[in-house]
C-alpha cells in the first residue's frame, strides 16, 4: 500500500489516547483509515473487554464514508452491514454504528466502555455526545481515531484540540496528497480563491466564515500594568447558549490594551471572579449595560464593594462591533492569558452571528475611549 509521507507520519504516531486527521478535502486523511488503522485496532483489542463503536454524523453517513470502502477492500464477510440494533460484524468482532448529530442517537453507549472508537466528520457531531465519548473510553487500551474538515475558530472541536489532552493531530492541506490529478487541484483552488473555503477545503485551517470583520489575528503583550487604571466591561448572560464576557481594556495613545475572559455561565456565578479579576488589573468603573436586568447585576456588585456604571444600550450591536472594534483591532494588543475562545468568537464573527459576546463586550470599551478624553479620569485603585 503506497502512503503518502503524511499518512506514513499518521501511522508512527498514532499512538495517543485521541488521534485526529483534520483538513482539506480529498487530502488524503480517510484512506489509510478504512485500509489499516481501523482493522488493525480491532484487531489488536480482540477478546479485550469494551466495545467497539464507530460513530459519524449519521448511519448513512457511516455506510457511505466508512463502511462501503472498506467492504469494497475486504468483502462483506468482514465487513457487514448496519443492523437494526445498529450492530454489525467488523473483521469478527460485533460493533455498533451510530449516528452522533444528537445525544440521544448514541443511548447505547451510555454506562459501557468503550475500547476502541472510529469518528468520522467529527465536527459535525453534537458537542454533548463528544463529551459523553470522553467518559467511555476508560481502558488502559481504549483510544480514538477520527476525521473531519474544519470550521470557524470558535468550534468546540478546536477548543478540545487546543487543550492538553493526549492528542496527535495532524492538519491536511490538499497538497499532502500526490496521488490527486494536478489539473483537478488546481481547478479546486481557482473555485475556491478569494473565499473562506479556500481556506479550509484546500488549506485545512480553522477559518472564519466569509463576512468575518476581523481577519489578522492579535499581537500579545505580557506586562499587566500596562492595563492599570484601565476600564473594565461585562457582557452579561442569563441563560441559553450565550456566554458571559468580561473585558479589561486601557488606552494609551493609539494603542488599546485588552484583556478578555469568556464563560459559557449564568452572570449569578461569575460576578466574584470578575470582580477579583478588575481589582487584579486595577481597572475601574465596570461598566455593564442593564437592559437586560433592569440592574440587578450592577447593584449586586455595588453591595460587593465594586465602582460600577450601568447604562442603557441603544446602539445596533453589528453596527457597534463593525464600527469601534473594527476601526481599533489593529491597534489592539491581548494581555497573555486571555482566554482563547474571547478570540476566536471575535475573529469568527460576522453580521448575524449565533453568538457574539466577546466582540461586544470588546466594542464597548473601544467606543468608551474612542468618545472620551481617557487621561482625565483617576482611578480609586491609585498608581
Amino acid at each position: 500500500m503506497l502512503l503518502t509521507p503524511k499518512q506514513a507520519e499518521y501511522y508512527r504516531e498514532c499512538n495517543h489516547r485521541w488521534n485526529f486527521k483534520g483538513g482539506a478535502t480529498r487530502s488524503g486523511k480517510t484512506y489509510m483509515d478504512y485500509r489499516w488503522i481501523i482493522p488493525s485496532r480491532i484487531r489488536e483489542r480482540d477478546k479485550k473487554e469494551g466495545l467497539t463503536v464507530i460513530l459519524g454524523v449519521t448511519k448513512a453517513t457511516i455506510e457511505r464514508n466508512v463502511l462501503e470502502p472498506m467492504r469494497q477492500i475486504f468483502g462483506d464477510g468482514l465487513v457487514g452491514y448496519i443492523s437494526s440494533d445498529n450492530s454489525l460484524r467488523l473483521f469478527g468482532e460485533k460493533c455498533y454504528a451510530l449516528g452522533a448529530e444528537k445525544v440521544s442517537q448514541v443511548s447505547r453507549i451510555r454506562g459501557s466502555s468503550i475500547k476502541y472508537c472510529y469518528g468520522d466528520e467529527v465536527a459535525d457531531w453534537s458537542k454533548d455526545v463528544f463529551d459523553l465519548l470522553k467518559s467511555r473510553l476508560d481502558k488502559s487500551y481504549s483510544c480514538f481515531d477520527g476525521t473531519f474538515n474544519p470550521g470557524v475558530p470558535t468550534h468546540w472541536l478546536k477548543t478540545f484540540l487546543d487543550s492538553d489532552a493526549d492528542i496527535f493531530y495532524q492538519r491536511y492541506r490538499i497538497d499532502d496528497n500526490p496521488f490527486l490529478p494536478e489539473e483537478f487541484v488546481a481547478d479546486l483552488k481557482k473555485e475556491y480563491n478569494g473565499t473562506s473555503l479556500y481556506d479550509r477545503y484546500i488549506e485545512g485551517m480553522w477559518a472564519a466564515s466569509d463576512g468575518a470583520l476581523f481577519t489578522t489575528y492579535p499581537q500579545y503583550f505580557s506586562d499587566p500594568s500596562l492595563l492599570y487604571n484601565g476600564k473594565a466591561h461585562i457582557d452579561a448572560a442569563f441563560g441559553g447558549s450565550d456566554g458571559s464576557a468580561f473585558t479589561c481594556a486601557k488606552r494609551d495613545g493609539d494603542t488599546i490594551y485588552m484583556y478578555g475572559l469568556l464563560r459559557q455561565k449564568h452572570i449569578d456565578t461569575l460576578t466574584d471572579l470578575f470582580s477579583t479579576e478588575a481589582r487584579r488589573l486595577r481597572c475601574s468603573p465596570i461598566l455593564i449595560e442593564m437592559n437586560a436586568d433592569k440592574g440587578f447585576v450592577a447593584k449586586e456588585m455595588r453591595k460587593n464593594g465594586d465602582i460600577v456604571i450601568s447604562y442603557d444600550e441603544t446602539m445596533n450591536k453589528f453596527f457597534k462591533i463593525a464600527t469601534f472594534l473594527r476601526k481599533w483591532w489593529r491597534n489592539i494588543r491581548f494581555l497573555e492569558g486571555t482566554d482563547k475562545a474571547y478570540i476566536e468568537q471575535i475573529m469568527s464573527y460576522c453580521e448575524g452571528a449565533e453568538h457574539d459576546d466577546a466582540p461586544d463586550s470588546a466594542a464597548c470599551l473601544c467606543r468608551y475611549f474612542d468618545r472620551r478624553d481617557t487621561t482625565k479620569y483617576i482611578s480609586p485603585f491609585g498608581g
